[in-house]
């Protein structure tokens, strides 16, 4: 990225904030951090629930001296709580509105990204990824489709790499649920976190059902705390930030 550009565009990073897990927000200051040394960019980080909130990342961006500001979801769908941020975007009243970037579920090539890291853990844990099935687990809704969609879209992209004997989704909140899909096969089965964090869904969630269901499972983690993420938002700011 050039120094102009770096000195014209501000970023904000906005998550949902972490409910329980280890490290609440781990993810998103270590995404934050991963950022600003790929670009250059000033990086700010706020979040819906919790501190520190979208509003008073906003206002850093917007006094930074950045003649505009980006600000990239790290969310897995453009459903309901990226609608949230729309609206507190608008509510924030800036003198020069924010653009909103994709947010990172829907990058085409997070796909790429998550075989890899279920690959990598597969052979650490000892499951021949051909013989495996990859059961990428999404949170799903009740409130719209867009979390089930994003989940099956990652999925369809990761099956066309042929690395795994199978490809399938589950969700926390929608059928098929995961524990029905942990409890259908015997099968070793790699799980993939379509989620951005560690927090509540992600880092106890999904290892529950898996310890409860006793099957024959291993996890991935949550795919926003891959480091390979970092590259991805750097590419959707990079690409903001140019005239």
């Amino acid at each position: 990225m050039t120094a102009p550009a770096q000195q014209t565009l501000a970023a904000v990073l906005v998550a949902h904030g972490d409910r329980g897990g280890t490290s609440p927000n781990a993810a998103l200051e270590s995404q934050a951090e991963a950022v600003r040394k790929l670009t250059g960019l000033r990086v700010f980080t706020g979040v819906l629930k919790g501190e520190r909130t979208i509003e008073h990342a906003l206002a850093e961006a917007a006094t930074s001296g950045a003649a505009s500001i980006a600000v990239y979801p790290l969310f897995m769908a453009d459903g309901y709580f990226v609608n949230k941020v729309r609206e507190r975007i608008a509510a924030a009243g800036l003198a020069s509105e924010p653009k909103l970037l994709i947010p990172l579920g829907l990058d085409p090539t997070l796909s790429d990204v998550l075989v890899n890291e279920a690959i990598a853990t597969a052979e650490q844990e000892g499951f021949d990824p051909s013989k495996s099935r990859l059961l990428v687990v999404g949170h799903g809704s009740k409130l719209g489709p867009a979390s089930a969609s994003a989940t099956r879209k990652a999925a369809a992209r990761a099956a066309l790499a042929r690395r795994f004997a199978s490809v399938t989704t589950a969700f926390l909140e929608e059928d098929p649920f995961l524990d029905d899909a942990l409890r259908v096969t015997s099968a070793p089965t790699v799980v993939a976190g379509f989620f951005f964090g560690n927090g509540m869904h992600a880092g106890e969630d999904v290892p529950e059902a898996i310890a409860e269901t006793g099957a024959n499972a291993i996890y991935t983690g949550a795919i926003g705390n891959s480091p390979a993420a970092a590259p991805l938002i750097a590419a959707a700011l990079s690409a903001a930030a140019r005239p």
